[in-house]
Order: structure tokens, then sequence, then C-alpha cells
């Protein structure tokens, strides 16, 4: 077995594989927590005790990014230690001190399923050993918590969440949010048109199917269509269609697609085989 493996979006299927090697111990680095990630936790791995290291800040766990529940929900299947860093950024999963996994993804649905991540699976057992050393260090740096502590902070979290769904309902809230909406539409525009002042998008498209098939192998048009839209989401909008330039950006992006595919095949860098598109040669 190879010492390393690189893993590229989605992530979900490689964790969860991690996790499944985990017999005794799983250690999990991440700051930021939702149900969607413990479920994947809970599903795939029969280590009873598990460590997490995660960011329990103000910020944190009143945002839609945190969920205390879902951390809460590890008690019901393991012996559980919890600590909180401020500022914690990495996100490292362990199991049983013989397989890491160093990641972009947090773990969330975006982090496991949606966001364009990356990552690299390690098996060297000597450079697991110091990983875990790094990451046991920062873990006894923490605020240590346990479960009734973590249980008495639901409520507090609640009500903050409740005042501010109260604030974002006010007139004056939305009508500061539909001006914030307009400029980010005026920037959202100028960054589009910054990318196509420099490259076409038959080329941003073109140069996107060869990178796929160089790094996935052949694949269909409908293998294609999600992959490229999860690296270009700004350009690849199903609801919106803009005009820069005479290029059209969002719902017809699909079509900007095709174009580039029977582009590439006319210049001969890919064939289409049995349904596949395959880099020629």
């Amino acid at each position: 077995m190879e010492s390393y493996e690189v893993v590229q979006s989605p992530i979900e299927a490689r964790l969860a594989s991690v996790f499944q090697e985990a017999k005794q111990t799983l250690f999990i680095a991440a700051p930021y927590i939702k149900t969607y990630g413990t479920e994947v936790v809970l599903r795939n791995t029969s280590a009873r005790q598990l460590k997490v290291l995660t960011n329990l800040d103000l910020t944190n766990i009143t945002s839609s990014g945190f969920d205390l529940e879902a951390l809460l929900s590890l008690w019901t299947r393991f012996d559980v230690s919890v600590s909180s860093l401020g500022k914690l950024h990495a996100k490292v999963y362990v199991a049983d001190r013989q397989v890491a996994f160093l990641t972009s993804a947090n773990l969330t649905r975006g982090g496991l399923k949606e966001n364009h991540e990356y990552g690299i699976i390690l098996r060297d057992t000597r450079l697991i050993s110091l990983i875990l050393k790094d990451m046991e260090g920062y873990f006894g740096l923490g605020n240590i918590f346990d479960r009734e502590q973590l249980t008495a902070l639901t409520d507090d979290v609640a009500q903050i969440k409740q005042l501010q769904h109260s604030v974002e309902s006010s007139a004056e809230f939305r009508e500061l949010n539909r001006l914030l909406r307009q400029k980010g539409q005026t920037l959202q525009r100028k960054v589009l048109e910054n990318r196509v002042s420099k490259r076409t998008i038959n080329t941003i498209f073109a140069e996107t199917i060869q990178y796929l098939l160089e790094t996935r192998g052949p694949l269909s048009t409908s293998d294609l269509h999600p992959l490229i839209q999860d690296i270009h989401p700004d350009i690849c909008d199903d609801t919106i269609d803009r005009v820069i330039h005479g290029q059209h950006f969002g719902k017809k992006w699909k079509h900007a697609v095709r174009n580039a595919q029977q582009s590439l095949k006319q210049n001969g860098v890919i064939e289409l085989k049995e349904q596949r598109w395959h880099l020629a040669g």
C-alpha cells in the first residue's frame, strides 16, 4: 500500500474510509462541524475513543457554519473529549495512529460534498506520530469542555440566533441587505469582467475539460457538467443569465461547455468513445 494518497473533491467517500479504519481511537480537528459531518462519523467508525479539536468561540457557534447539537450527538456513541482552540484552521483526521487525512475540508456538507477541497492521506506512521503530537499539543492548549458544559451553552446559542433572526427580519435590515446585494452584484460583475478580459468562456471551459480528463480519466458529458460547475460556480450559475462583452455567463453555460468540447474535438485534443470523452492519443 502506498504511503500517501492525494484526494480531490468530493472528499466524503475517502474520509469515510479513513473513519472505518479507526477501531479504537479517532482524532478530529475541524473548526466547523455540522450534522452532515457528524453523521458521516457516526455511520463509519467503530472506534470508542473520540477526541475533537474545534473552535467554540462566539462567532463560530452562533454562525450557520457550526451546529452545537451535532457535536453533542457524538456522545451517543463515543467516549468524547472536546477542546476549543481560538483561530483553529487546521483540518486533520487521524485513525488509530495508523492513517491520517490532512485536508482543507471541514466536517460539514460543504467540506465533504459540495466545495472544491483537497487533501492527502498519509500512512507513514512516523509522520503520523509527529502530526498527532502537534494536534495533541493544540488540544492541550485549548479550552476543554465536557458534555454537560456544552449542553449548558445550547440555550444561550439558541437565544442569540433568535435575536439575530429578529434583527434580520426588521425593515431597516432588509433595506440595508437590499443595498448590500446590489453592491455585491456590481462587484461580481466587475470580477467576471476581469475573467473575460483575458480568456474567452470557450478557453476557460476547454482548459477545464482537459484538466478533468487528465486527472480523472474518461468522462461522459453528464459526468463533466457537475465537475465543471463545481470548479466554476461563478460562471455556471443556473439562476441568472449575464452577458459581458458579448459572452454569456450563467444559464447557458452547458451550451458553452458543448462548444468547448466540439472545439477540442475538432483540434484533435479529445475524442468521444462509447459516450465518454478521452484525451486523444
